[in-house]
């Protein structure tokens, strides 16, 4: 059978399709990216309303445009979804998790040998699921609904799949969850993971996801400071720099407090790349409640920003709320971060400026190579004669149009 897999939202349900497609090839299906499909799955993404539009046009397209008749939908929009959506959109079933044996079990085992594909094969990266589920409840989100309590991956089974990666030719692992943060296995946390993963594999680089400020230890600091295979960049959320704001929005830490956890990572752990998330125009959100997430974030080490504008996603507290925020005014606030984030980055890269750095090639169009540090600036430089998923020390020179400018130096 010839089986399409989809994957919306973030790099954890992206790990969890490529999941599915190797257990479906396993089960002797042939998994493709291009029409005709006889199935297509869906791993869906619910964490805002757009995003549920998302799916649904997406589940329309594939019967209308293509004619596929069997049509599956896993994961957390198949949680959120009304029995009368998915009877509307046609879905001969549903799965709460993107789990790969319940998904091969029911689309059929064939009597052929086992065949085993490498889903990130010729990528320069790769995504680790280490955990899953949330038990925070932030009256905004709807995720700990849909992906459950929290747990973690055995590192029996981390190590085993970033061994796989570095089998297919992947140099960079990147260790993804809902709550990566709060990784515990017996009493191995997210820090003692990593040095497992150290200790007992040899890929290149090992990148974190986004960890929480209130579980930044301070062994994970010490192993970011320690350079080597950690890449030195840690997303860190901040969602708003005003203390009322965050009550409202019931994160379990205040603005000062993520001040000094970043600039104490920042301080001791060089040249690290910092980045967070901000929503702007939360319900109730004042001029100087903003003007407080905008101070904080402009005298911070921070390098990047993901800014987003709030939207009221049904079935979390913060939608009926009183005092929702005008979409002229989310837009104003979200425009002033915008700028504010270019300044940053533009600070943050050009104090790289002359520091050898190492960065695995990702992209080459024409005589021009590209990939990312590894504390998470764009390099572009001249590839002489250097291949994709090649490892190279450059220099970066000056720093235009969001992205450090650079010369080889060596291969690594």
């Amino acid at each position: 059978m010839r089986i399409g897999v989809k994957a919306f939202g973030c790099k954890l349900n992206q790990c969890e399709a490529g999941a599915i497609e190797r257990e479906l090839a396993a089960a002797g299906h042939e998994i493709v990216g291009e029409p005709p499909f006889d199935a297509v799955i869906v791993c869906g993404c619910t964490v805002t309303v757009h995003a549920d539009y998302k799916v649904r046009q997406y589940l329309r397209r594939m019967r209308r445009d293509y004619g596929v008749e069997r049509l599956f939908l896993s994961g957390c929009s198949a949680v959120s979804f009304s029995e009368k959506t998915i009877e509307e959109l046609g879905i001969e079933k549903i799965f709460l998790r993107n789990d790969p044996v319940a998904i091969a079990d029911y689309l059929g085992r064939g009597d052929m040998p086992v065949k085993k594909i490498k889903t990130f094969h010729g990528r320069t990266r790769g995504y680790v699921k280490i955990q899953d589920g949330c038990n925070q409840f932030c009256t905004y989100c709807i995720v700990p609904h849909v992906r459950g309590r929290e747990r973690s991956v055995s590192p029996d089974d981390v190590v085993r799949r970033v061994s796989e990666l570095e089998a297919a030719g992947v140099e960079e692992a990147v260790l993804t969850g809902v709550h990566d943060g709060r990784y515990r296995f017996g009493d191995i946390d997210l820090a003692g993971l990593c040095r497992i993963i150290l200790e007992e594999t040899d890929i290149f680089r090992i990148r974190l996801s986004s960890v929480e400020v209130t579980e930044i230890t301070d062994d994970l600091i010490s192993l970011l400071a320690e350079g080597g295979r950690i890449a030195p960049h840690l997303h860190v959320p901040l969602q708003s720099g005003s203390d009322s704001v965050l009550e409202r929005m019931k994160r379990p830490y205040s603005g000062g407090y993520y001040r000094a956890i970043i600039d104490e990572v920042a301080d001791r752990a060089g040249n690290i790349g910092l980045g967070a998330d901000v929503i702007v125009g939360f319900p109730g959100e004042t001029d100087a409640e903003f003007d407080e997430t905008y101070s904080l974030i402009e005298s911070s080490p921070l390098s990047y920003l993901h800014v987003f504008r709030y939207s009221p996603r049904p079935g979390t507290p913060a939608a009926t709320m009183p005092n929702q925020v005008h979409n002229e005014t989310k837009r104003a606030r979200m425009e002033a971060l915008i700028a504010l984030k270019a300044l940053l980055h533009k600070r943050f890269a050009e104090s790289q400026i002359g520091i050898s750095q190492e960065v695995i090639v990702e992209r080459i169009v024409g005589e021009i190579g590209s990939g990312w540090t590894g504390n998470y600036i764009r390099a572009e430089f001249p590839i002489e004669g250097y291949q994709k998923n090649n490892i190279v020390l450059v220099k970066p020179l000056y720093y235009e149009n969001g992205v450090i400018q650079c010369k080889i130096k060596d291969t690594v």
